[in-house]
């Protein structure tokens, strides 16, 4: 079974904040998953020009704009290896890219881990995280609901993944070990999930037209000091419990 938690772990000091999504297994080609990058990247211009510009490549940087026709090509090239340098199509391909032309503090950086047929849990994963430095904390402005709710249902609708969640940084260190569904800014669940579980009266919520649902905490920037915020977070937490507890892997693949 792969890592349970909903993404990596810091230090405590990190004021990070970032979106994951995962999905089961799914085998898609470079030429889909380019398809699926590109239009998530351009869902994610719309959203707020820290998104206008981005650098990716595995072995060299190079302009996003300048071999976006031909991403699929960058995809292939990530395909994952064994130990050994033998290519193991079964744990799919790992790309990434970074933003760029913008102020350090407004920095995101997404990483993709995309194709995976294995049997295990949700092989499949995207996160949007801010990129800040050790001293320097993200720019509130684009760590605001306005930024990371319409980021999340642009990976959304690009990536059709199980599960989606926006959180910060501190909120995992505190309360993320060990579980899919942990305490969340924002979550998003497909459509089978989302039957599993009634959301609770304390946070917000929304059925979205293909059947999945939405919950949120707060409209504010998630603040692992506000106790509204913290108390809504867990809520929503205990309603995913059943989630928890499904059989994972699932049998759905």
């Amino acid at each position: 079974m792969g890592d349970r938690t909903p993404g990596e772990i810091k230090t405590t000091d990190s004021k990070d904040y970032y979106i994951r999504a995962g999905w089961e297994a799914r085998a898609e080609t470079p030429d889909e998953l380019a398809a699926r990058f590109l239009r998530m990247i351009d869902a994610l211009k719309k959203i707020d020009p820290a998104f206008s510009l981005w650098t990716c490549g595995g072995m060299r940087s190079v302009d996003f704009e300048n071999i976006r026709d031909r991403y699929a090509e960058e995809i292939a090239a990530g395909l994952s290896r064994s130990d050994w340098g033998e290519p193991t199509p079964v744990y799919g391909y790992w790309f990434a890219a970074t933003t760029r032309d913008v102020p350090r503090e407004r920095y995101f950086v997404v990483r993709c881990h995309a194709g995976g047929t294995v049997k295990e849990s949700f092989p499949n994963s995207i996160i949007l995280e801010t990129s800040s430095l050790a001293n320097l904390k993200p720019d509130p402005r684009v760590l605001s609901y306005r930024v990371f709710r319409p980021a999340l249902a642009a990976i959304v609708d690009a990536w059709n993944p199980a599960h989606t969640g926006a959180y910060s940084q501190q909120l995992i260190e505190k309360y993320g070990g060990g579980s899919y569904f942990s305490p969340a800014w924002i979550q998003y669940l497909c459509p089978w999930l989302a039957q599993k579980i009634t959301p609770p009266s304390t946070v917000m919520s929304e059925r979205l037209p293909n059947g999945g649902l939405l919950m949120m905490a707060t409209t504010e920037t998630f603040d692992v000091d506000n106790p509204a915020h913290l108390s809504a977070a867990q809520d929503m937490a205990a309603a995913m419990a059943p989630l928890n507890a499904l059989p994972w892997h699932s049998g759905r693949t």
